[in-house]
């Protein structure tokens, strides 16, 4: 099937912009009210103890996530046709098994968190006074059933909704953090807000997806069944895992550096990388959303047998997010230290260097998402595990080694060289992977190969080795 007989091409540019335009308006304002809830911690605490408040969140983060299925991922990779197609029992069954793996996912997530945090609890630097309240943070990952309403609510195109989600943890945390500041809360209090912001979002999304379902006339029936872990079609288990690995190794590329700043160089030192790495997910946020749009509209291409439209917007989004992360890399080298000063407190004009690495190697990482959503998209997230975990490895040793070597100069350095490797590996590996479907199949048959991979047997996808 040629690009111009694929009917999805039509006004795909169109709604993919839309779309962006959406989750880029809520994360943005989610991302500066983050920074503004940030400022007020920055007053209401020691340095040291916002240091704690942001490790403790990234523990709890890290360990969720590591338990937590991406089952977004499953549903849109194969629940793609059937919706369109109106094939609703289908539909329903593969609901049903996203469904079963949240719910056990949420359970080992509280299992997992609790035992590690009382393993680790002395590395993260808690006083005693607040050990009981962190328990109880840990046991709220058992509520975290979000990823299969995400997924609804991207089938359905719902960014908007997706959007308005994105602002309930950072106005609970700014109606918290403000309280606290007003009131003189404690790290306690401040717990407690985290605490609140995360019960809020893991509420709505479930809320706005079962919303959506019932407003499409598809809630009818799913219920009439139990969840289940019995996959609806074959090959789905192998899909969940290896995407389920792939989203693990992004998560600790996500949590673990600033984890191993604390451990390494402090509390305080983390509060700092951690301001500074919020600060670079100004970026790494656009990237994800930008990922979250485009990789529906890849399935749909991939499945219209469109691969060399694919590749272009793939293409095309890489170009775009390098460019915008070096020109705020660039922004934030000239202006950050006086605006960090004034912004937060005096003390935190440090920021502004360790925010400069970690843009440029958000913007590096950024130009990577694109090529993921291609591999997923293809029905190969075990290509993207490979790639992603060889550079969160090459950043984690790189880390330890120049944090201990460099002190507080290593980590952004370690970040930068790590995510350039990320972006050199998933470029190679998407090049290899090119090169031999077309010495197997001949490049005239690209396209209908690749249609028929992922619309009839994505869940049978390549060997993740190659």
């Amino acid at each position: 099937m040629t690009d111009t007989a694929t009917p999805q091409s039509d006004g795909l540019v169109g709604r993919i912009l839309k779309n962006v335009g959406f989750l880029f308006g809520g994360k943005t304002s989610a991302v500066l009210i983050g920074l503004a809830v940030l400022a007020i911690a920055a007053r209401a605490l020691t340095i040291e103890e916002l240091g704690i408040l942001l490790l403790l969140h990234a523990f709890i983060a890290l360990m969720t996530g590591i338990a937590t299925f991406k089952s977004w991922q499953a549903l849109i990779q194969f629940g793609t046709k059937p919706l369109e197609q109106g094939d609703f029992p289908q539909f329903h069954r593969l609901l049903r098994f996203t469904i079963g793996l949240d719910i056990t996912a949420a359970f080992f997530a509280a299992v997992l968190s609790v035992s590690a945090f009382l393993v680790f609890r002395d590395r993260l630097g808690l006083p005693d006074e607040v050990f009981g309240i962190a328990l109880s943070y840990c046991l709220l990952s058992a509520t975290n059933l979000r990823s299969t309403p995400l997924g609804v609510l991207r089938l359905y195109d719902r960014f908007d909704l997706i959007s308005l989600h994105d602002q309930a943890v950072p106005i609970v945390r700014l109606i918290g953090a403000s309280l606290g500041l007003a009131f003189g809360g404690d790290l306690t209090w401040f717990i407690l807000v985290w605490m609140a912001a995360a019960a809020a979002t893991n509420l709505l999304m479930p809320i706005l997806a079962l919303r959506e379902l019932a407003r499409r006339g598809a809630l009818k029936g799913l219920f009439a069944k139990r969840p289940t872990l019995k996959a609806p079609r074959k090959g789905i288990w192998r899909y969940v895992w290896m995407s389920n690995i792939d989203a693990t190794i992004n998560l600790v590329d996500k949590q673990m550096p600033t984890l191993l700043a604390g451990a390494l160089l402090g509390p305080a030192f983390a509060a700092l990388f951690k301001i500074a790495r919020d600060v670079s997910d100004v970026l790494g946020k656009g990237a994800r959303l930008l990922n979250q749009v485009l990789y529906p509209e890849l399935v749909r291409l991939m499945i219209a047998g469109s691969i060399s439209r694919a590749i272009r917007i793939i293409v095309f989004s890489s170009v775009y997010l390098l460019a915008a992360g070096i020109a705020l890399s660039l922004l934030i080298s000239f202006f950050g230290p006086s605006l960090f000063a004034a912004a937060l407190d005096q003390g935190y004009e440090s920021v502004a260097p360790i925010a400069t690495m970690l843009v440029i190697a958000a913007a590096l990482m950024g130009a990577t998402t694109p090529i993921y959503s291609g591999l997923y998209a293809l029905g190969n997230p075990g290509w993207a595990a490979l790639t992603r975990a060889l550079a969160v490895t090459i950043t984690i040793v790189l880390f330890v080694t120049l944090a201990n070597t460099m002190r507080e100069a290593g980590p952004g350095w370690a970040m930068v060289i790590g995510s350039a490797s990320g972006l050199l590996l998933a470029s190679l590996v998407a090049v290899l992977r090119a090169y031999g479907a077309r010495d197997a199949s001949g490049q005239a048959d690209l396209s209908a190969d690749v249609s028929d991979e992922t619309s009839s047997s994505s869940a049978e996808p390549p060997a993740k080795s190659g």
